[in-house]
């Protein structure tokens, strides 16, 4: 687990050589703040404190491992995109293990098993995991509808990209809603500490980004889609890949 940039306890600022640590270097307290329950049932242990990397390595294994049943039942479209496409697949992995991380921790920690006081949640708690909820909703919605049903396997980065973007904008309209009161309360702000904010300004400017970026990107998106000559400029030169094409500009504009 990587470690933020100033302890959650003292708010001493952690240096980068000392950031996959476990315990602040300086309080020796550990980063991640549990909940402190003890009777807890096995889902909720196993789901409690799991990072970026745990769910990488399951999210890998369960789609190899789905991949080569859907073979055998005679459908390789999976398999055969992550025999073509090895990169695309572990960013699209790695995409999705980022957000799973954070929706672990959003519904698990404080769930199962826990005591009456810690169920009378904030309303901002509850709305972050309602937002959740439906996000996922809209994206599963949204996937299909754009990539298609049959394709979903075959565009496996497009079907993990629109999938949470909903997510995206949901947690970020929400953190633009947050008041200095919920900022100010010690519960709500121990669980944004459970999600990896440290910072109430760096909170706000990540939501202007995803708001801003988004859409921003779509656009884009829509333009090359429109207008694909970097695809025509990429296929046609001489080697595979845009740094090729991008040498083999450097050189037409040299004279080489």
């Amino acid at each position: 687990m990587i470690s933020p940039k100033h302890c959650p306890h003292c708010f001493k600022r952690i240096p980068l050589r000392k950031r996959l640590r476990t315990r602040c270097p300086f309080c020796t307290k550990a980063f991640r703040r549990r909940s402190g329950i003890k009777e807890r049932s096995l889902i909720g242990l196993w789901l409690e404190d799991r990072s970026t990397a745990f769910w990488f390595f399951i999210i890998a294994v369960v789609l190899v491992i789905s991949s080569i049943a859907m073979q055998l039942a005679g459908s390789p479209d999976l398999l055969n995109f992550i025999d073509r496409r090895p990169v695309w697949f572990v960013l699209s992995v790695f995409y999705a293990a980022m957000f799973l991380s954070v929706i672990g921790r959003i519904y698990f920690p404080l769930l199962l098993n826990a005591p009456g006081i810690l169920r009378r949640e904030r309303a901002v708690i509850l709305q972050y995991r309602s937002l959740t909820a439906w996000g996922l909703i809209v994206g599963l919605l949204l996937a299909v509808l754009v990539v298609g049903w049959n394709d979903a396997w075959l565009r496996l980065p497009g079907t993990v990209y629109l999938l949470f973007v909903p997510v995206a904008l949901m947690w970020a309209y929400q953190a633009l809603t947050l008041t200095e009161d919920d900022y100010e309360d010690e519960r709500v702000w121990s669980f944004l500490h459970e999600l990896g904010v440290h910072d109430r300004l760096e909170h706000r400017h990540h939501a202007y980004f995803v708001l801003v970026g988004l859409p921003l990107s779509a656009l884009v998106f829509g333009y090359f889609l429109a207008h694909p000559w970097l695809a025509h400029a990429i296929q046609g030169s001489q080697e595979s890949g845009i740094l090729a094409m991008i040498a083999e500009a450097a050189h037409r504009v040299t004279g080489r």
